[in-house]
């Protein structure tokens, strides 16, 4: 992936919060190992900013520091990826809610622009998709406008960002570029001023994931971390 560039002020945070991102954008995958000094060098700084921003990541559980230098992504057990989804079910559920009673013309226009990008990544490149599915997500977040619902979903993405990478990398193209994908249900009931609907069509969205973990269960499979 391409460096992010930083700035040397408070270069921690902007670290930290660039590290986030990506493991919301699914840019890292379940079991990948880091390290300290690869990551430095990612950024063109010394390894002490990067050292605290991931420790930061490390207690909200993002990220599990194995030695003094090394660093993985968390490969979540079934269990805890339910108990995530769960979160997200009820509380992405209710940001729809909201939306689908205060919805314009022009936000519906902005969400229906952001899905056409998600269909076509999906099509393409699983990783673009998870960033563009994570993009119509925290649109509908942001246009909620519900801070306190909005920072929760972004930890569970962080949490779970790793996972949808692989959700779009396994389940089959011709099911996430389907016209009957949730997401058009979701714009169908935003432009029926439909509220009820809105939330379910999310509700089932941010469920279909539980295929994978299902799956998960029933094989014992586990994606292959990368070198």
């Amino acid at each position: 992936m391409p460096p992010r560039a930083v700035i040397k002020e408070n270069l921690s945070e902007q670290i930290y919060r660039s590290l986030r991102l990506s493991l919301m954008d699914g840019e890292y995958r379940p079991g990948e190992r880091l390290t300290i000094s690869s990551v430095a060098e990612h950024y063109g700084t010394s390894i002490t900013p990067v050292r605290e921003a991931i420790s930061r990541l490390a207690s909200e559980q993002a990220l599990e520091v194995k030695a003094a230098t090394s660093v993985v992504v968390p490969d979540l057990t079934t269990r805890n990826l339910r108990e995530i989804v769960a979160i997200r079910k009820n509380l992405e559920g209710i940001a729809a809610h909201r939306v689908g009673q205060i919805a314009t013309p022009e936000m519906i226009e902005e969400l229906e622009a952001q899905n056409g990008l998600f269909s076509k990544a999906a099509a393409v490149n699983p990783r673009e998709a998870a960033q563009a599915n994570r993009d119509f997500h925290f649109m509908i977040l942001r246009f909620s406008d519900m801070p306190y619902v909005e920072a929760i979903c972004e930890n569970m993405w962080t949490l779970m960002g790793p996972f949808l990478r692989t959700f779009h990398e396994e389940i089959p193209v011709r099911r996430l570029t389907a016209d009957n994908h949730q997401h058009f249900r979701f714009l169908a009931a935003l432009r029926a001023g439909d509220p009820a609907a809105a939330s379910q069509a999310m509700q089932d969205d941010v469920a279909w994931s539980e295929e994978l973990i299902t799956r998960r269960e029933e094989t014992g499979s586990r994606p292959a971390p990368r070198p």
